[in-house]
């Protein structure tokens, strides 16, 4: 398929040229070939194909909506309007959004893409006039002349990984191509990214397509090949990593003037229909809380009070939350609903894995290597994991879900996982593999285990439990009407609920208890308080806990108060002190109880003083579940506490 082609008639597009042999290494040649094969032919081909003709969809809107407006001497602000969401589909991009819309900038833009001038004294006019940097600036272009123009971005560019002495031949073939006067007399920064568009020029040559999104869109997916594919000794090309890109970009000293862009990640990869659009002002978390327990509700599902802002607060607190009770109360639709809430795309950034009982270690998940193939093998989870520690996914919340996590012994098949969580590195080895062959296990990606207890399924340990915030959904209300769907949802892009989800997590002790003392100085002594009143009740009976539960439950009462200069509640925002008291119930019912199994002649005494210091400490969800548990164990002889 052939990309829709436009022809600019801007002067300097009389004098361009083609990029000359020799540029480029055969080593670099090498592995752009076997990037072009990966994308052609790979497992992924198809999906590759069907991006490729959205992307061509937008191209051909792109060009019809310019085709319109170059007639137009004048630009307005409200006529590139419907041109900037079109391209800033092509590749995600942050700096093209609607405050961009004004009538100095469009006209800025015309001159940009249909001046007269050469491309080099546009391009100088376009940036000492506009707030935007190059790589804004190289999109513009690109999407205005794919044919002509490339999109230049550092995580595409890592693969052609240049060298200093490249860089200066690309900056003769630059004066070659854009005229010698178009070179010397522009500042660093021109000739550094006309240099560039040379580089990808070459590029283009080498890998014999024709239009630049068929370039990027193969060097951005080359990211994605299998170690045993390609990437040969030979070849240059490497995973993108925050080294190495940073290796390979050499900033020109910036102007007072000047915008300076940092490395965008996000400047590379297609956004796909739903794009991102910068908030009139910035979200606040209460507002978010807001929307996601109004995206719950629009689907038609009703859960019990607090349980969708509970397990968004567990999460924060915690990337590993456990659901627990009755099978049929939406466990398992509760975690689809809040990431397709937060992120906005299921599809990419949710992965469901039901449990099977055969799983006695972690090959279910991460995979192993196969020795007669001499390669790795691969498994959902481990590639979600991998997805989720690139770059330009690291602002981009992952959602991995265990279906009847314990129809499997979970300590035997998330031991790795689990081990990681408490480690600094998040290093999990793989089964097999190279010794110290390892994957990271990304601080974006939040686990959920759902859990029924019956006869088929095995108890969780004190291991996994004091790892996780253990949520119970046993209550049921037939009687209750009907959910209604609301008209409406607040306007909050994708990309802005998963930044205020991401950044307003609290994740070490010591910020926990200083943002607490900075709502009231009471509230970290009172967590504290009562956290050692309850480990002393539990301690005769050998079922007290470590520091790892008191500091992941100081964490939790934390985060329930939202990240935002007033310091709300996110559980009972009408009143700290009453959010403060939620929290701490919550964190007992959820982290301390479900420690508690016994005999009930062994544990009588000690359910009985729990009920009457919950009572007191006035902890109604805590002294309601003990109250439970004490009921059940005087019928079973048995005290647990999750209900079969």
């Amino acid at each position: 398929m052939a990309i829709t082609k436009r022809k600019n008639p801007g002067a300097s597009d009389r004098s361009e040229g083609t990029a000359p042999d020799g540029l480029l290494t055969p080593e670099q040649r090498h592995g752009l070939l076997e990037a072009r094969a990966w994308w052609q032919e790979g497992d992924r081909a198809l999906d590759y194909l069907a991006e490729r003709a959205r992307l061509q969809s937008r191209v051909g809107q792109i060009a019809a909506l310019l085709a319109v407006l170059e007639r137009e001497p004048v630009w307005a602000g409200s006529a590139i309007s419907p041109l900037l969401p079109l391209l800033r589909g092509l590749s995600a991009n942050r700096a093209i959004n609607r405050t961009l819309a004004t009538d100095s900038f469009a006209q800025g833009l015309r001159e940009l893409l249909f001046g007269e001038d050469v491309l080099s004294a546009r391009l100088t006019l376009f940036l000492r006039t506009q707030r935007v940097g190059q790589q804004t600036t190289s999109q513009f272009l690109y999407g205005a002349s794919p044919e002509r123009y490339p999109l230049v971005s550092p995580a595409t560019r890592t693969l052609l990984a240049p060298s200093p002495a490249q860089r200066i031949q690309a900056r003769q073939a630059a004066r070659r191509m854009y005229g010698e006067e178009a070179v010397d007399s522009v500042p660093t920064r021109i000739r550094a990214l006309l240099a560039d568009f040379s580089l990808y020029e070459a590029a283009r040559d080498t890998l014999g397509v024709e239009s630049f999104v068929d370039v990027n869109a193969i060097l951005w997916h080359a990211r994605e090949m299998p170690p045993g594919r390609g990437r040969t000794s030979r070849a240059p090309a490497t995973f993108a990593t925050a080294a190495n890109v940073a290796a390979a970009v050499t900033p020109s000293p910036a102007s007072p003037t000047e915008v300076r862009e940092g490395v965008a990640w996000y400047g590379t990869e297609p956004f796909g229909d739903g794009e991102e659009d910068l908030p009139a002002r910035r979200t606040t978390e209460t507002e978010l809380l807001d929307y996601l327990e109004g995206f719950v509700a629009s689907q038609g599902f009703t859960f019990p009070a607090l349980a969708v802002r509970d397990y968004y607060i567990a999460l924060k607190t915690k990337p590993f939350v456990i659901l627990s009770g009755l099978s049929g109360t939406g466990k398992t639709r509760l975690t689809e609903l809040l990431a397709e809430a937060i992120t906005g795309n299921l599809s990419g950034q949710y992965l469901l894995l039901p449990v099977r009982p055969d799983w006695t270690d972690g090959t279910a998940l991460l995979g192993y290597q196969n020795l007669l193939t001499d390669r790795y093998v691969s498994t959902p989870f481990l590639e979600k994991l991998v997805a989720a520690a690139q770059p330009e996914n690291r602002e981009r919340a992952f959602f991995l879900v265990l279906d009847e996590m314990n129809l499997a012994r979970v300590e035997y098949y998330l031991a790795d996982i689990l081990s990681a969580m408490e480690t600094r590195t998040r290093a999990i080895p793989l089964t097999g593999a190279t010794p110290g062959r390892t994957v990271a296990l990304p601080s974006n990606v939040f686990l959920t285990g759902s859990v029924n207890v019956d006869e088929t399924t095995h108890p969780l340990s004190k291991k996994v439990l004091d790892r996780a915030n253990t949520i119970e959904f046993t209550e049921v209300t037939l009687r209750a009407p009907f959910p209604t769907r609301p008209v409406s949802l607040p306007e909050i892009p994708a990309w802005e609920r998963q930044r205020l989800f991401l950044a307003s997590r609290v994740t070490e002790v010591r910020a926990a208890a200083a943002r607490l003392e900075t709502l009231d100085p009471s509230f970290p002594n009172r967590v504290q308080e009562t956290l050692a009143t309850l480990n002393e009740l539990l301690q005769p009976r050998g079922l007290h806990f470590g520091y790892r539960v008191r500091d992941e439950a100081l964490r939790y009462v934390a985060n329930s108060f939202a990240a935002d200069p007033d310091g709300g509640g996110l559980l009972i925002p009408q009143s700290r002190a009453a959010n403060l008291a939620a929290a701490l119930d919550l964190q007992v019912l959820q982290k301390a109880l479900p420690r508690i199994s016994g005999t009930e002649e062994a544990l009588r005494s000690l359910l009985a003083e729990m009920e009457s210091w919950a009572a007191a400490a006035a902890l109604p969800r805590s002294r309601d579940k003990i109250a439970a548990m004490r009921r059940r164990a005087a019928e079973d002889g048995f005290v647990t506490f999750h209900e079969s």
